[in-house]
């Protein structure tokens, strides 16, 4: 996973939609300044990733889209599983 620190529209783009982080599908994840030692952030994202990976990019794409328009942001299941995966498992930190 390569992470860069957002810029120009990638950053204002974030910004405006509330995103600490944004995941493209070329394996970078694009975190706000001051956010890129963030692990909660980078599991969350890392998570992302996976299921891109997963279920291929336009798989992806149009389930994310469905998800949203159907149960919304905060109960798409994507961003369910991305938000289980910020803590780490018991014993890790």
């Amino acid at each position: 996973m390569k992470v860069k620190t957002a810029t120009g529209l990638i950053r204002a783009y974030m910004r405006l939609c509330g995103f600490a982080g944004c995941t493209s599908f070329w394996n970078t994840v694009y975190v706000l300044p001051g956010r890129e030692s963030d692990q909660r952030l980078l599991r969350h994202e890392r998570c992302h990733l996976e299921q891109i990976q997963r279920d291929g990019r336009v798989l992806f794409a149009l389930k994310y889209s469905w998800w949203t328009l159907r149960h919304g942001y905060l109960n798409n299941p994507y961003e369910r599983a991305a938000r289980a995966a910020e803590d780490p498992p018991r014993g890790q930190a």
